[in-house]
């Protein structure tokens, strides 16, 4: 179900969850985010119980408190979304049996989505302005990680500036050299990334980065402190994983979630990214191979990370992103990597590669 308001009934709705949420507030814990550099955001926990989960997902971001964050998010414990209509913003309430309300301001003629209610996930996430508000049913770290990583649609919009984007890839280098892997999931890059920094490489990201465009170079900075691996891919790299906590399973139960904080000494921020690289799952390759992309080939991996992206962030039909991610990437040159099943022979290749670039 689509509802719109106007602006008047939207600050109507944002004053009355104010007040249901303010007798929450008084014991409620904070931390404070350090966006690449970029953007301030204070956290906001109802709930005490999450602040855990945000440390361990978050560790690479989290910073001293700021007099004046750029953006706030209030989390909640939210027991009743099916009701959340009427309890929560003091609307009358719809059909009971609605599984998914979206909120919408009339602006003119514009419509702009500022909410979505979802009872069947159990979630409630709602923006006004730089403020964003995010109920839901469970804190159990695999709920929290279903939906991708912990609140990430709410990063992407604070990131979202006339220079910067938080985009779905990975990024790995070595001497100042980055690679920035552009592939949809299931395409091989968390492997690929989380081997190469076992290996010594540098690393940014295996799965959500922030890239910067300044000037002159293309930057790309962590967001999240954990990585993702299926339990095949972690019984393969288990003898070299000291230094990783596990945290969780995802809700689906195939793959792991774990805390790799231990590894800070190989993180780098605002690392320059020099080219652009697409990987090939190619099970009957005997090693691994890296070869320049043609034009088309180029466009394809582009186009994948971009896909992934919007996918991700679920921000489909947002073409200024679009446009903008173009920009950023279409100065890069762009190589194909054909990954074999060797996993460790595809980090060295993607090390020796690194290696030439110097």
């Amino acid at each position: 179900m689509v509802l719109s308001l106007n602006t008047e009934q939207k600050q109507r709705c944002f004053r009355h969850l104010e007040r249901v949420l303010d007798p929450l507030k008084a014991g409620a814990a904070d931390c404070y985010l350090n966006l690449g550099g970029i953007k301030t955001m204070r956290i906001v926990s109802c709930d005490p119980e999450a602040i855990w989960m945000i440390r361990r997902q978050l560790a690479w971001s989290l910073s001293a408190p700021v007099s004046a964050p750029d953006a706030t998010l209030v989390l909640w414990r939210e027991s009743s979304v099916r009701d959340f209509l009427c309890r929560g913003l003091g609307l009358e309430m719809a059909d009971e049996g609605t599984e998914e309300t979206i909120l919408v301001l009339r602006d003119g003629g514009k419509w702009i989505p500022f909410g979505r209610i979802n009872a069947a996930d159990g979630r409630v996430c709602l923006s006004d302005k730089q403020t964003f508000y995010y109920g839901v049913g469970s804190f159990d770290p695999e709920e929290w990680i279903r939906e991708g990583h912990l609140f990430v649609q709410f990063l992407y919009r604070v990131l979202d500036t006339p220079s910067s984007h938080l985009v779905h890839g990975a990024c790995i280098g070595m001497d100042g050299n980055g690679v920035l892997i552009c592939a949809r999931g299931q395409r091989g890059k968390s492997t690929l990334a989380v081997t190469a920094m076992l290996q010594g490489c540098e690393y940014v990201s295996d799965d959500y980065l922030i890239l910067e465009q300044t000037s002159s170079t293309l930057l790309a900075s962590p967001v999240y402190s954990i990585i993702t691996l299926s339990p095949q891919m972690y019984s393969a790299l288990y003898d070299r994983m000291d230094r990783a906590r596990f945290v969780c399973n995802n809700a689906r139960k195939d793959k792991y979630v774990f805390d790799i904080s231990g590894y800070g000494a190989s993180l780098r921020r605002r690392y320059p990214v020099r080219v652009g690289l697409f990987p090939v799952i190619d099970p009957s390759a005997g090693q691994a191979a890296i070869t320049p992309c043609s034009s088309a080939e180029k466009g394809r991996a582009i186009t994948h990370l971009i896909h992934s992206t919007v996918q991700q962030m679920q921000a489909q039909g947002d073409t200024v992103a679009v446009r903008k991610l173009v920009s950023m990437l279409q100065g890069l040159p762009f190589y194909t990597i054909t990954l074999s099943p060797d996993i460790h022979g595809n980090a060295t290749c993607l090390r020796d590669f690194l290696h030439s670039l110097q």
